[in-house]
């Protein structure tokens, strides 16, 4: 059997309510927040089992007149030190082969 993610939102605003955690009412919540957060009406739409369309996505909402998903901001890719040695280590082996091509009067 195959479970598909959920998504729950403030039908009214859109807001996704997944992940919202407990808050105190003296953690600097607005009335907004707070109305976003405890709807009187909700609604939901659920993903495709396997679906990879918020795996790069830090915020999103859902659109509430299509019930479509959209992305407010993605996450920053940060490359680590070993991505980082090997892309380098790329580029100087092809500065080095164009470096030789050219001494030679190669043909790449």
């Amino acid at each position: 059997m195959q479970i598909e993610k959920r998504i729950i939102f403030n039908k009214v605003t859109g807001t996704v309510l997944n992940g919202c955690l407990e808050e105190r009412y003296d953690s600097g919540l607005t009335e907004k927040m707070i109305n976003d957060l405890r709807p009187k009406e909700i609604d939901y739409i659920d993903l495709e089992y396997g679906s990879t369309v918020l795996d790069n996505v830090e915020e999103y909402h859902v659109d509430i007149n299509t019930k479509e998903i959209v992305i407010d901001k993605y996450k920053k890719y940060t490359e680590t030190e070993d991505e980082k040695l090997k892309r380098e280590k790329q580029e100087l082996e092809n500065q080095l082969l164009l470096s030789e091509n050219k001494n030679l009067g190669g043909i790449l």
